[in-house]
């Protein structure tokens, strides 16, 4: 299958384009500046989304499926200026991009949203959950409007649309996660000023096997991309220290009052009913665990 794929500079984009290509598939990688190692299967095409200049002529051809993972994260835009290319990035980039699939006779589209939209206040949110965001609600409102404004015009253009929404992505090597557990793993205190912050956390393969899973089988309709379970902070911590055979070493020394819970577990049943497998919080991080004593050097590796 030849797949079209925005965002390959950023983190989840890399991860899909590699795991794409492993599996046989030749890509097409839109974006404003060419990574250095890109795979050998992969064509680079020059594509801004946040510029109405045009893809070129036959850019897109004999390609079955777009995935579209470009976007603007921005949780507290300071100005209006970078409120505006915020939405300007999420909702009006994307409805470029879906205008340039029409024209090409792209049959398909598959786009990354998040699943941090739902109503905080429920215990557990599946597909059908009110989109009600407390938080973040600038960026996230633009990730919901995104979400109708490609519905609407993949249904204009007869392309088939699926909505993959996806829980707070862990094992990107820049998250909270890896954080705690390198802290750990130097025998430092984790402090937690909010302990009871939680989020369905799920790890960077499994949200490239899904979004994968959705290409390869030309699924249409909205659905989770999560672990299905929901931890607070101090949960990962205490799994931290298990996987890590040490202590738990937990300062809570946080303000009082109102503050923020953080988002439910994330119903992905739906999707696990198309073949998607995701993997339990504790054997991500000990993967995560793996991975920190391959790459340290051998005086600084902590005994497994």
């Amino acid at each position: 299958m030849r797949i079209a794929v925005t965002g390959v500079t950023g983190t989840v984009g890399r991860a899909f384009a590699e795991r794409a290509a492993m599996a046989g598939h030749s890509l097409v990688l839109l974006g404003r500046s060419a990574p250095e190692d890109l795979p050998a299967t992969s064509d680079w095409v020059d594509f801004d989304l946040s510029t109405s200049n045009p893809l070129s002529k036959g850019a897109l051809s004999e390609v079955d499926c777009a995935v579209h993972l470009a976007a603007k994260i921005d949780t507290n835009p300071a100005n209006d200026a970078d409120a505006s290319a915020l939405w300007g990035m999420n909702v009006l980039g994307t409805g470029r991009l879906i205008d340039e699939l029409a024209g090409a006779g792209v049959p398909r589209f598959v786009m990354a949203s998040s699943a941090n939209i739902y109503d905080p206040s429920v215990e557990i949110a599946d597909e059908s959950t009110p989109i009600r965001p407390q938080t973040r609600t600038l960026y996230l409102s633009s990730k919901s409007a995104q979400e109708a404004y490609a519905r609407e015009l993949c249904r204009k253009h007869d392309i088939a649309c699926a909505v993959l929404r996806i829980s707070s992505i862990i094992d990107t090597g820049n998250d909270l996660v890896g954080k705690f557990l390198d802290m750990t793993l130097k025998g430092e205190t984790i402090t937690l000023a909010n302990p009871e912050y939680g989020a369905d956390f799920v790890s960077l393969d499994d949200v490239s096997q899904g979004l994968l899973l959705a290409a390869e089988n030309s699924l249409a309709d909205d659905f989770n991309l999560s672990s299905g379970e929901r931890h607070t902070l101090e949960d990962i911590a205490h799994i931290i220290a298990k996987v890590c055979a040490v202590p738990v070493r937990i300062n809570e020394s946080g303000p009082n009052g109102l503050l923020d819970k953080g988002f439910p577990a994330i119903d992905c049943s739906k999707l696990s009913a198309q073949g998607y497998n995701p993997t339990a919080l504790c054997d991500v991080i000990a993967d995560m665990k793996a991975a920190f004593a391959r790459n340290k050097p051998q005086s600084q590796r902590v005994a497994s």
